[in-house]
């Protein structure tokens, strides 16, 4: 199996994949009414690893044009800035999704398509996922979504959507349930407050999941 959370696998893949795109788990068509029940077309908008997937570039034809698309492959993101350089108001940034270059409180909705599920096939799994979910909180709004779609059951996601650091609303629903193509979207409102609930646990948090992976 890859090691999906190796920044190396993913340059050598989307390098090899020059061209071409792909939409892991779920497509616009699916996605699209649980977005527009979110927000609102001029909601500031944040893809992490958005990789060569086209849902950015749909949401921005349906009228979502303020999007800020990030990935930690400089080869996917030249890619995707050439094929959209015709959509100026969608900007592609070569970034970590553990270390979010935007400024706080600063967007209405974070959308994570599988990019979760990369980080708990790599090394550091849970220490990894809890700094991206610490950056993404961070830049968030109140009131703000962190829309995570996964592959991966409740059992083994919520937990990372309800470590100390986080103080969010969490909810879930399920697309093709009860089939083998079934996937979960998780949807994470951040509270009131959650910025100072961060700043108070994250370093026990960070201890405790630092200390676990050693063991």
């Amino acid at each position: 199996m890859p090691n999906y959370g190796d920044p190396e696998y993913w340059e050598k893949r989307y390098e090899e994949q020059k061209g071409k795109t792909y939409d892991w788990l779920e497509d616009y068509e699916s996605l699209g009414p649980i977005i527009k029940q979110l927000i609102s077309q001029d909601a500031n908008i944040l893809i992490l690893g958005c990789g060569n997937a086209e849902l950015s570039e749909e949401m921005y034809n349906d009228g979502f044009t303020n999007i800020k698309n990030i990935d930690i492959s400089t080869a996917v993101i030249q890619q995707m800035k050439d094929r959209n350089i015709d959509k100026p108001n969608m900007t592609w940034t070569v970034m970590n999704v553990m270390d979010i270059k935007f400024p706080n409180n600063h967007f209405d909705l974070a959308i994570d398509k599988s990019t979760i599920d990369a980080l708990l096939c790599g090394d550091d799994a849970f220490i990894n996922v809890a700094k991206m979910t610490k950056e993404v909180q961070r830049v968030l709004k109140i009131g703000g979504v962190y829309m995570a779609i996964s592959y991966g059951i409740p059992d083994t996601r919520l937990e990372h959507f309800n470590w100390k650091h986080l103080h969010w609303e969490v909810s879930y629903q399920t697309i093709n349930p009860e089939t083998e193509s079934s996937h979960y979207v998780y949807l994470c409102r951040k509270k009131q407050g959650a910025d100072e609930i961060c700043e108070e646990n994250w370093e026990e948090v960070e201890l405790s999941l630092t200390e676990n992976k050693t063991e």
